[in-house]
């Protein structure tokens, strides 16, 4: 077994289908027949004194032809209420399964599974950029789609037991997966030509702040909003540009470079906020991570636990049934 990072593309993809039809769902009051080809817009209600019937309400429009929003619904329930309701009951059989073992997942327990998803992105931001922008999530789905994988797991583990001589064995037959590693944090300014980075240089070299400046004219937006403080990463990290590395690895703490030019043609100047060595080891939570793998490894498989749970709790689809 192998302490892989978490691949949440399909589940995040269904939430995002749920969330948006969970909307839908409550706007739907009334049946309407599939949008079966071109409507004219309806024509203006005379003013007769008589009580007019209520107009339907129109979502699109092109040229005369004309979408009723009793069709738009009708018409995203027949694409995609199954896998909506299918969802929802699987949402909800945890939930209840969830309650009645008085499972109790805290907020520093989601804090920690985002954390794990954010694994192999070049920051927060980033990854929040992607779900949104590539699948639609919100920071509150993410959050939402990590209580229900947690609820799940908790579940699907209940009854397995991971001795502690397991946990010890594992670590010894993988020691790659513990060796310490080195983590670095640096402070980067990048600006377009090189005349520009040498102007910064000449304005660090008079004491303006490196902080300062970074917010002012860098244009790395991962960190200039952040006074260009890179936050702690990985020496081994695939994202750190080569350059940046071996400038950074001939520098002491608190010393800023010289201007260098990048491989996109742009200039940087860096300074070095920080190196330290992490012993996995020495962190208890490594080992609490690694005996939930094992736990989730013995147990049925999360897609078991779901169908068992659907029985148990004589889930139906009264939809599928139509």
């Amino acid at each position: 077994m192998s302490r892989e990072k978490l691949l949440w593309g399909l589940c995040g993809f269904l939430t995002a289908v749920a969330a948006v039809l969970a909307v839908l769902h409550v706007l739907s009051g009334a049946p309407g027949a599939v949008f079966s080809g071109e409507r004219e817009a309806p024509p203006e209600p005379e003013a007769n004194g008589t009580d007019a019937a209520p107009q339907r309400k129109i979502v699109a429009q092109a040229g005369n032809a004309v979408l009723y929003e009793d069709e738009f619904l009708e018409g995203l329930r027949e694409a995609f209420g199954k896998e909506y309701v299918q969802q929802w009951l699987r949402r909800t059989v945890v939930r209840l399964e969830a309650q009645a073992l008085g499972v109790r997942i805290s907020r520093g327990d989601i804090d920690r599974e985002i954390r794990r998803m954010q694994a192999g992105y070049e920051s927060e931001a980033e990854f929040y950029r992607i779900m949104r922008e590539q699948l639609g999530l919100t920071e509150q789905d993410l959050r939402d789609e990590a209580l229900h994988r947690l609820m799940l797991e908790a579940i699907a583990t209940a009854n397995v037991v991971v001795p502690e001589a397991d946990v010890e064995a594992y670590i010894r037959e993988h020691p790659e997966e513990f060796a310490p590693t080195r983590d670095i944090r640096y402070g980067l300014i990048v600006v377009d030509t090189e005349d520009h980075a040498r102007t910064v240089a000449e304005q660090l070299d008079k004491g303006v702040d490196f902080e300062l400046l970074a917010r002012d004219v860098s244009l790395d937006k991962a960190t200039a909003p952040w006074g260009g403080d890179s936050g702690w990463i990985s020496e081994d990290d695939p994202f750190l540009p080569e350059e940046i590395l071996e400038r950074l690895n001939g520098m002491e703490v608190g010393e800023i470079s010289a201007p260098f030019r990048l491989s996109d043609g742009s200039w940087a100047i860096v300074t070095l906020l920080g190196r330290r060595t992490i012993n996995p080891l020495e962190d208890s939570g490594v080992r609490e991570e690694l005996r939930r793998e094992l736990a989730l490894a013995a147990a049925p498989s999360l897609f078991d636990v779901e169908n068992l749970l659907l029985k148990k709790y004589n889930a139906v689809d009264f939809l599928d049934a139509d």
